[in-house]
């Protein structure tokens, strides 16, 4: 309600008090109870009528401004499917682009080794001039000795014969240099063909180079004013929703608080597990005695959780190959996760430096859409319930276990079991396990059978590639680091 009906009402209740105050008792004029009553009750109803009119009026303001606001959001809406169009018009320009430019890369390199192989050419083709003037000259040596011989009586027989046959073996080199000087010469002339043909096309890909530049640049210019009329009307539509996020905002808070302090049954907690839980696989591999190979390979199934806005997967080291108390050194490793016939290939795996043995891999959202399940959120406040959920994702139990708080260990909550009829299941809290609050938000994972490491603001402490990658790390190494640190905490933790 406005602050100009507010006045009206405050108005006119002031009238209607002074309408019914008796100002008349002193001079001896008294107002019968019936008159009184009937000046009451009208004054009551024109007072409601007044309401009933503001509140009308007030009802028709915020119907107007609401149909103001829709028709803002469908011109907003239009607006952002035109430059959705634009921003796809202009990535199809700047691929043809990028495909124009690498293909003039093509051709310039196919120009340059045209032109290499053309100088090869016309060198070859120089020494094999040099070579058959070399020929040319031996065989007129030979004819000259030929002559010379042949006028000479004393030269025998034999020795005429064999100049003879020197002199034929001799044009028959002269004769196969001068097929290869045309072979040549003749590939230096489709080199050449070539070079103009490439030429020409270098020439028309510049030229739709140069085209989709400009095309490119006046899109650009269209998407900036499309923008700013997007901002005008958004700066608008803004300025219309003020009256009514004013009172939605206080549902909206209401309704996200009684949303967070919700508790959700145990079953329900369990379902959510069921239906976005992923089968984790590890292998490792080396070589052993006498080059075998020996490996060692793990399966669980782990949740994906969300922690300031990254998607991480989730795993207790015992869920992997990585070594726990030191051990050999593993040559390669591969970590996959697998739904619903799905796969993503983990490239590595990251230590927390508040527990040894919690292990995350980041993933991105074209992973996480390939796996097709919702990442659980992360508990900010775990305090806000007494009680957590455990869900063994080996043994398939679960139930309501009450935790404590411990001083001194802000990363962990210590879990309390509870009677047996609280459980569904073969319960038997071990490490692996994950930790649910009463809403459904993810806690942590437990490291042993009574403590739970939080996953909020995991701080990372060493990343391990995965692959081969891996035995440049030396995993006998990081196992022996993972001992220590596990020896460095408290007893009841390790």
């Amino acid at each position: 309600m406005n602050r100009s009906v507010l006045v009206i009402i405050c108005d006119f209740l002031l009238i209607s008090l002074l309408s019914l105050a008796n100002f008349d008792r002193s001079s001896g004029q008294d107002v019968g109870p019936a008159g009184a009553t009937a000046v009451e009750v009208q004054a009551v109803q024109d007072m409601l009528e007044v309401l009933q009119q503001a509140l009308a009026q007030e009802q028709d303001t915020r119907g107007a401004l609401s149909n103001q606001l829709a028709t803002t959001q469908e011109d907003l809406d239009a607006r952002q499917r035109e430059l959705a169009e634009r921003n796809r018009q202009i990535q199809e320009a700047e691929r043809s682009l990028r495909e124009s430019e690498a293909r003039l890369r093509q051709l310039a390199e196919e120009r340059a080794r045209l032109q290499q192989a053309q100088e090869q050419a016309q060198q070859q083709v120089a020494r094999l001039e040099v070579q058959q003037q070399l020929a040319e000259t031996n065989i007129l040596a030979l004819q000259e000795q030929l002559q010379a011989a042949t006028s000479e009586a004393t030269v025998s027989k034999a020795t005429a014969d064999a100049i003879r046959a020197e002199l034929a073996a001799r044009r028959d080199e002269v004769r196969q240099l001068q097929a290869q000087i045309g072979d040549l010469q003749q590939t230096a002339f489709a080199a050449q063909e070539e070079k103009g043909r490439l030429a020409t096309n270098l020439t028309r890909v510049q030229t739709e180079a140069l085209m989709f530049r400009t095309q490119l640049e006046q899109t650009q210019e269209q998407v900036a004013s499309i923008a700013e009329e997007k901002q005008r009307l958004q700066e608008h539509a803004t300025v219309l929703a003020k009256g009514i996020d004013s009172v939605a905002q206080e549902s909206q808070n209401l309704a996200a608080e009684i949303r967070e302090y919700r508790e959700l049954a145990p079953n329900a907690i369990y379902q959510a597990y069921l239906d976005h839980r992923v089968q984790s696989s590890s292998r490792a591999t080396r070589s052993g005695f006498l080059g075998i190979r020996a490996g060692d390979s793990t399966e669980a199934s782990v949740v994906l959780f969300r922690d300031r806005d990254q998607v991480f997967v989730l795993y207790h080291i015992t869920d992997t190959s990585l070594p726990l108390w030191g051990g050999g050194d593993w040559q390669e490793m591969t970590v996959v996760l697998a739904r619903g016939g799905q796969s993503v290939n983990l490239d590595s795996l990251m230590f927390v430096s508040s527990d040894p043995r919690l292990l995350v891999s980041a993933l991105d959202a074209a992973a996480v859409a390939r796996l097709g399940v919702k990442p659980f959120e992360v508990s900010e406040d775990p305090s806000k319930f007494q009680d957590a959920v455990i869900v063994g994702g080996k043994d398939g139990y679960y139930g309501e276990v009450e935790f404590k708080l411990v001083p001194g260990l802000p990363r962990y909550l210590k879990m309390n079991r509870r009677p047996l009829g609280k459980i569904f299941g073969k319960f038997s809290p071990s490490k692996g396990d994950l930790a649910f609050s009463k809403s459904g938000e993810l806690l942590g994972i437990m490291v042993n059978s009574q403590y739970c490491a939080l996953v909020r603001s995991l701080p990372p402490a060493r990343v391990v590639p995965l692959g081969k990658e891996i035995a440049k790390h030396r995993t006998s190494l990081i196992g022996a680091e993972v001992s220590r640190r596990l020896q460095a905490l408290p007893l009841s933790l390790q």
